[in-house]
């Protein structure tokens, strides 16, 4: 699939994000100087090429894998602190994307999970309210249901860790 897609007809995908800024914002887990802000959507840009992106020829574009299989079988290196597994909304330029998966020019979160895991039972109502401000519907799920068997794992003893240590929070 490679074309537009107008943002009323979007390309539907699966994507994980963190909680940064005190729990109240979404950050690419990937690359993680790039916040997502309620109610504007994310736009794409290439930060080696210089052309627009998504382009086929590049890595660039905000990436989405076509369902939550994929997405779990895709095994990130996550990071420790608040993670959201959700559905996004792709649309204008939109390639296919490596391993079945999709980048597009536009994006914007259409469903959230929290994992209740990756936040401490205390902050976890307020972690909600902050993802109600995207105004989509928001959730929650088990680390088991969000990541792949070895992404949970890896969480898990990093979770284990940083709470022995007193570390542990929402903020990155």
């Amino acid at each position: 699939m490679n074309g537009t897609r107008p943002a009323g007809d979007p390309l539907v995908g699966w994507r994980y994000w963190q909680l940064v800024t005190g729990g109240r914002r979404l950050r690419s887990v990937s690359l993680r100087r790039f916040v997502w802000e309620p109610g504007h959507p994310m736009r794409a840009s290439c930060m080696t090429g210089g052309h627009r992106a998504p382009a086929e020829d590049c890595e660039c574009g905000i990436y989405a894998a076509a369902d939550l299989g994929a997405l779990r079988e895709h095994g990130l290196c996550l990071s420790p602190g608040g993670l959201v597994v959700g559905e996004v909304a792709l649309w204008g330029d939109v390639v296919s994307g490596d391993e079945g998966g999709y980048r597009g020019q536009y994006a914007s979160p259409r469903r959230l999970s929290l994992v209740e895991q990756t936040v401490p039972r205390d902050l976890r109502t307020s972690a909600l309210a902050a993802l109600a401000a995207y105004e989509v519907p928001v959730s929650t799920t088990g680390l088991d249901e969000a990541v792949g068997e070895l992404s949970a794992a890896v969480l898990a003893n990093q979770i284990m860790s940083l709470r022995t240590d007193g570390t542990a929070g929402t903020t990155g």
